[in-house]
């Protein structure tokens, strides 16, 4: 099992790789920088898809993406404190199997006690009916 700050810094790292080849084909199709089209009459044979300010939300998020993989895979490896600390913990795998083994302990009180109350309401439920008769 590996730690949450390590998964996610995968799948942003991925993310951001994956933005990073649509910004190099979007600048490469000429989408970016954003502009807008020039006249009809100027455009030619080919057609122009102007990408307004919106153009900037590609780079942008690829920028975020890598800069949030790099925050997670240092807070996993050099166990640094960053902003994301508190949504994905980077510990270790015994410190993991700890916190499940807890949750899974805690979890059958919570079913052992439903049980007893429900035992104890049938009990006198069935104490209460006995004494009608």
């Amino acid at each position: 099992m590996q730690a949450p700050a390590r998964i996610a810094s995968r799948v942003l790292l991925g993310l951001g790789l994956a933005l990073l080849l649509a910004t190099a084909f979007s600048l490469q199709d000429g989408r970016l920088p954003p502009a807008e089209c020039p006249p009809e009459e100027d455009l030619g044979p080919d057609p122009c898809i102007a990408s307004g300010d919106f153009g900037w939300l590609l780079p942008g998020g690829t920028i975020a993406c890598l800069l949030l993989a790099g925050m997670l895979h240092l807070q996993y490896m050099r166990g640094l404190r960053t902003p994301l600390s508190a949504l994905f913990p980077s510990e270790d795998e015994e410190r993991l199997r700890e916190l499940m083994f807890t949750d899974e302990v805690d979890a059958s009180d919570e079913d052992r006690l439903g049980d007893a109350w429900a035992d104890l309401e049938r009990g006198l439920l069935e104490q209460h009916v006995g004494e009608e008769e």
